[in-house]
């Protein structure tokens, strides 16, 4: 397969850290252009990983470049009018998370795209792993039996001094607290194995910020189970497990949650008690290349769709509201 060129809208951030280094080594995908505010820094990127061309304006990128795919990685409080700008090219759409700041925005971006038919994906990178593949077949085949809980954390300790802290932590921009930020990759990922609940029901604390929460926890309510989620912009000793118990056995993850992959799963069932190990995998580089194989080849990982990632800033606000 030819390489397929895509252009980086917002690469100083958190594309910078993440997936311009994960795709050095591509053979399916080159970053071809980048864009920023930041001049200096996007020609720092450019050096360092020899990326031909990068702008501060993104509508002269996006009319003056040659590409096949878009990543928009700028902040949330940005996708809306972005993806507006996207839209008009054609070209398929990756979006870091969340795709909105609430579940109102994200409604008025489904709107935009509706007409289009172009693919779109939220790069939620813990889908694309061979642990998440297990775990469907897992729970498909009902090892462990009917699925009574389940409980999921990531949690960290933001460091509120840092710039790439900043509009995390103003509520306008991040959309409102740590669930919206690391908690929401947690309400993905149950998202994809579990499908929507009943309804939602959960607690959100301040806890030392002014306008965004930093501690915030979820219950996922359906007819036979619940799904506990709980994230945390305060916990520096966070063991970020996912534990799912059934009617005849468990699974546990510990580390689930985090940038890396799942290293280790431990599985009581029917079968017997048995430990699955995997290799490292480069999650924010398969997370592209999944979703550009899926165009050719519809057997590989589609990833979270724009409903799912909708669906989870519904689940969010209902919660922040009180179940309502």
């Amino acid at each position: 397969m030819e390489r397929k060129k895509m252009v980086i809208i917002g690469a100083t951030g958190s594309a910078y850290k993440r997936t311009i280094p994960a795709l050095k080594d591509s053979e399916i995908c080159v970053v071809s252009a980048i864009q920023s505010r930041n001049e200096e820094k996007l020609r720092k990127i450019c050096d360092e990983y020899g990326i031909k061309s990068y702008y501060t304006n993104i509508s002269k990128m996006l009319k003056d470049e040659t590409y096949d795919l878009i990543y928009i990685a700028n902040p949330p409080f940005l996708h809306k009018e972005t993806i507006e700008q996207c839209v008009q090219y054609g070209k398929p759409i990756i979006c870091e998370k969340p795709l909105a700041r609430n579940y109102e925005e994200a409604k008025q971006i489904k709107d935009i795209l509706n007409d289009k038919n172009i693919p779109f994906m939220v790069a939620h990178h813990l889908r694309h792993q061979k642990a998440y593949e297990d775990l469907q077949y897992i729970l498909e085949n009902k090892e462990i039996g009917e699925i009574v809980s389940c409980w999921g954390q990531w949690g960290f300790a933001i460091n509120p001094h840092k710039d790439s802290s900043l509009w995390k932590l103003n509520r306008l921009q991040s959309g409102g607290g740590t669930l919206t930020d690391n908690g929401i990759h947690v309400l993905d990922l149950m998202l994809g194995l579990f499908k929507m609940p009943k309804k939602v029901v959960g607690s959100f604390h301040l806890n030392g910020f002014s306008e965004t929460y930093g501690n915030e926890t979820m219950l996922m309510i359906y007819d036979d189970k619940d799904i506990v989620i709980q994230s945390s912009h305060t916990m520096p000793f966070a063991g970020n497990h996912l534990l799912i118990y059934g009617t005849k056995g468990s699974i546990e993850v510990n580390g689930a949650f985090g940038e890396s992959s799942i290293k280790k799963m431990i599985i009581k069932s029917s079968l017997g008690e048995y430990v699955k190990e995997y290799e490292p995998e480069n999650l924010y580089k398969k997370e592209v290349e999944n979703f550009i194989q899926y165009q050719s080849n519809h057997k590989y990982n589609y990833g979270t769709t724009l409903d799912e990632a909708i669906d989870a800033l519904g689940l969010i606000d209902e919660m922040r509201n009180g179940g309502k």
